[in-house]
């Protein structure tokens, strides 16, 4: 659309000048802070270190960059066929509009790594015909404690000792009828099995009672599914594919150089898209350290959604943009931040009461936090989402009933009684939490 007047010039020139001058500067500070499970963090729980490994592996040329508003950015990618999109820890849905935007992106030739486990991944798990089951998984073969299990990745023909930290297993489920409507010739991809539990000497622990009964389901011969690998075919003619493992943690930085994690992800990422090519993480499914972040992410995502190339869509993207930062960074202000989440539970040594007053200890609150969060995750309670301690304590007893939720006597006591819990109980709870 060609511009009739100066005044609409003016309007876009303002516009873009308050955006680049003014509140890019402001927005700097507002996002500094980066989400957990990021290639751009060095924490224990982030994959910088997977991240450079890529950047820098020997024989492989990768540009590597990150997503952080949400996969609409996929529809600007040049070569779909070179380009890996890697999602770690999924934190929140995707929507029926993501999810289209990587169905075709996967049509075009691209190529998705999802690492999952407790999480919001069967969003996208379930196009596939798939779910993460979201119940403990014990396995014989395990290295130090219980939670550490040992498996064997075959990939292009070459083994690797992979060590996962709480997986979960992968089993079978339907195929939501609207998700390959249009191209129904992808419903009948190449599926490969690439790593697996032990065979007869694995359990899914259904009932949630912390330890192997007979009401939980045995593996096979075959075992547990830890890892999938899907091809996708079109009338002979070979798409994108889509590789699953079943534990978030494999890629972190904590668990990276053990076994041969490393090694077994630098094969698979280059038997997806080669020596070369495009590798985007995808920030977007993380938690931001503030609510304004959040907000600001939110935004963001809003605005690549406006898509279009006539003037007036572009001065309409501004205006909504400088709109929705004004009040993002007005509310940022005023919000609480949530506490960092982390896939590996490590509790450390509490604190002994200091008194048992008014005063509640430190080490219970800790405790207390950390059980309410591993509720939330592994019973999918969306009623706990952006809540305080305190509020999920409020709604506890009611979601307790309508979730079905196992509680011996020490989580209920730590929960509904804490003032009863002795110096000498918090290790015991602090041990069982760990194995929950």
């Amino acid at each position: 659309m060609a511009v009739s007047s100066r005044s609409g010039i003016t309007i876009l020139f303002v516009t873009i000048v308050v955006c680049t001058f003014i509140l890019f500067p402001i927005l700097q500070v507002v996002v500094e802070r980066d989400p957990q499970l990021s290639a751009y963090d060095n924490d224990k729980n982030d994959l910088s270190q997977f991240r450079e490994s890529l950047e820098e592996g020997e024989g492989t040329s990768y540009n590597v960059s990150a997503i952080l508003s949400n996969p609409a950015v996929l529809e600007e990618v040049g070569n779909p066929s070179e380009t890996l999109l890697i999602i770690a820890g999924t934190e929140s849905p995707y929507t029926i509009l993501e999810l289209e935007i990587i169905i075709e992106f996967i049509a075009d030739g691209g190529s998705i790594l999802v690492f999952g486990d407790y999480d919001y991944s069967n969003t996208i798990a379930n196009l596939f015909g798939i779910k993460f089951v979201k119940h403990k998984l014990w396995d014989y073969n395990y290295r130090d404690n219980v939670s550490l299990i040992e498996s064997t990745a075959n990939i292009d023909g070459q083994s690797y000792a992979v060590l996962l930290n709480e997986p979960v297993a992968i089993q079978s489920a339907p195929i939501p009828p609207s998700a390959w409507n249009s191209n129904e010739g992808y419903l009948n991809p190449y599926q490969t099995i690439f790593m697996t539990t032990s065979p007869n000497n694995s359990w899914i622990d259904s009932d949630d009672d912390g330890a192997i009964s007979q009401e939980d389901e045995k593996a096979s011969h075959s075992g547990f599914t830890l890892g999938t690998r899907f091809d996708m075919k079109f009338e002979g003619e070979s798409l994108g594919s889509a590789v699953f493992i079943s534990d978030s943690s494999v890629p972190i930085n904590d668990m990276l150089d053990r076994s041969q994690n490393e090694q077994f992800l630098l094969a698979l990422v280059e038997s997806l898209i080669g020596t070369k090519g495009l590798i985007l993480f995808d920030e977007s499914r993380h938690t931001q350290d503030s609510f304004g972040a959040s907000l600001f992410q939110a935004a963001l995502g809003f605005y690549f959604l406006l898509s279009g190339d006539t003037v007036v869509l572009q001065v309409i993207r501004l205006n909504v943009l400088i709109a929705v930062i004004i009040f993002t960074m007005a509310m940022s202000l005023r919000q609480p931040e949530p506490k960092r989440w982390y896939h590996i539970f490590d509790i450390r040594k509490p604190r002994p009461f200091r008194s048992y007053g008014h005063n509640m200890d430190n080490g219970i609150l800790a405790l207390q936090g950390v059980l309410l969060e591993r509720m939330r995750l592994k019973y999918q309670i969306y009623e706990f989402d952006e809540k305080s301690r305190k509020d999920r304590l409020e709604l506890l007893p009611k979601l307790v009933k309508s979730y079905n939720i196992p509680l011996d006597d020490d989580f209920k006591k730590l929960l509904g009684a804490p003032t009863k819990i002795g110096p000498n109980d918090l290790r015991g709870i602090s041990k069982k939490l760990s194995a929950w």
